[in-house]
């Protein structure tokens, strides 16, 4: 096991920001400070693990972080806010950042496992969230644990500050030394944790929701396989279109700042590509991280069952062989959403509002968060 740890100094950041130059076009959102065990960084189609990263390396907005069986990793966050991220094993996530002008918004998208956050300082003109499937906690000045459990519920407990989560109709403020339980299709509730005693209340949490998860364990596979079934096609389709227009992207990229009118030309031909994949990847997304932590039980038993005409067992060896270039594809989806929104910032404002079909933003808020929540 390889255990390394570096104290990241903001030097270079800070005089780049004195020189008026932003790093990495404003998409480097953070560093990676330490890590052990099993630890992989999906970026630009690639997965990068051993020792392919190490500590210092640089994250963008939207990479993705996932943890193995032994995985263990922390990243500082450093734009606009200064809060560090820990996940423990089993887990991923990604971040993503947006601009509106001075104000910016960082949303934290737990896909699966645990994650803790430390808040030491965030703008005041920006805003910090973390999202799960079932809920949305919003931050301000906290220390924070978020678990999700294999039945698809969510726990935030707030070990320090407040919080406010949003989930299943309802928004509620909790205190420190308080838990909240987020289930699909219910009201968060907050409860105190007796003691402050986290760790033995997670515990307790994670064996309960494992005995609800072992008991309907064949329906949730059936569902996600399911699901993942009627969705690969159009995912499939929409990373077609949206990687052909790749190279033109690239280019313009390359080149710095165009014309506005050039960029609005590529603005106008790319959103319809770039919109069709935001309508199908939260859900392909969420399907394909729940898939293999299903898989995991599955190879140990539980939930054995029947999809349609094939076994489970079949079903889960045939998406083996294909978890690695989805995961790939994945990957490369956020370098392009990275690189279109370079475009999209720069030519701000150039488009016609309420123009033909294409002319809007796929970034706009009136088109939605690529992280929307997707329920069923």
């Amino acid at each position: 096991m390889r255990v390394q740890r570096l104290a990241v100094m903001p030097a270079v950041a800070t005089l780049m920001a004195l020189m008026g130059i932003s790093p990495l076009l404003g998409q480097e959102i953070g560093r990676l400070v330490y890590l052990e065990g099993d630890v992989e960084l999906l970026r630009d189609g690639e997965i990068r693990a051993g020792t392919e990263i190490d500590v210092g390396e640089t994250i963008l907005n939207l990479d993705v972080i996932q943890t193995g069986f032994d995985g263990y990793v922390e990243v500082a966050l450093t734009v606009p806010s200064r809060v560090t991220v820990r996940v423990q094993e089993n887990a991923a996530y990604y971040v993503e950042q947006t601009a509106d002008g001075e104000r910016a918004a960082v949303t934290v998208r737990l896909l699966t496992g645990r994650l803790n956050m430390a808040v030491s300082e965030i703008s005041p003109s920006s805003s910090l969230s973390v999202e799960t499937q079932t809920a949305t906690l919003g931050v301000r000045g906290t220390e924070f644990d978020v678990l999700i459990a294999p039945d698809e519920g969510t726990l935030f407990g707030i070990t320090e500050g407040r919080v406010e989560v949003t989930g299943g109709g309802r928004r509620l403020v909790a205190e420190a030394g308080t838990a909240v339980e987020a289930i699909p299709d219910r009201r968060p509730r907050a409860e105190s944790v007796p003691g402050g005693d986290f760790e033995t209340y997670y515990a307790n949490w994670t064996e309960i929701r494992l005995r609800a998860f072992r008991s309907g364990a064949p329906a949730f596979i059936r569902a996600y396989a399911r699901r993942y079934l009627d969705t690969r096609a159009t995912f499939d389709t929409a990373y077609r279109d949206l990687v052909a227009l790749r190279p033109r992207l690239e280019e313009a990229v390359d080149q710095g700042q165009s014309s506005l009118g050039a960029d609005m030309r590529l603005r106008s031909e790319m959103s319809p590509a770039i919109i069709r994949m935001r309508s199908v990847l939260p859900l392909f997304e969420t399907t394909v991280y729940r898939l293999r932590e299903l898989q995991r039980f599955h190879d140990q038993g539980i939930g054995r069952t029947q999809i349609d005409e094939r076994s489970s067992t079949d079903f889960f060896r045939a998406f083996a062989r294909e978890e690695r270039e989805l995961l790939r594809r994945l990957a490369e989806v956020r370098t392009i959403f990275r690189l279109y929104r370079q475009i999209d910032e720069r030519s701000f404002g150039g488009l016609p509002s309420g123009g033909r079909d294409g002319d809007e933003s796929p970034f706009d808020s009136d088109s939605g968060s690529l992280l929307d929540t997707m329920r069923f």
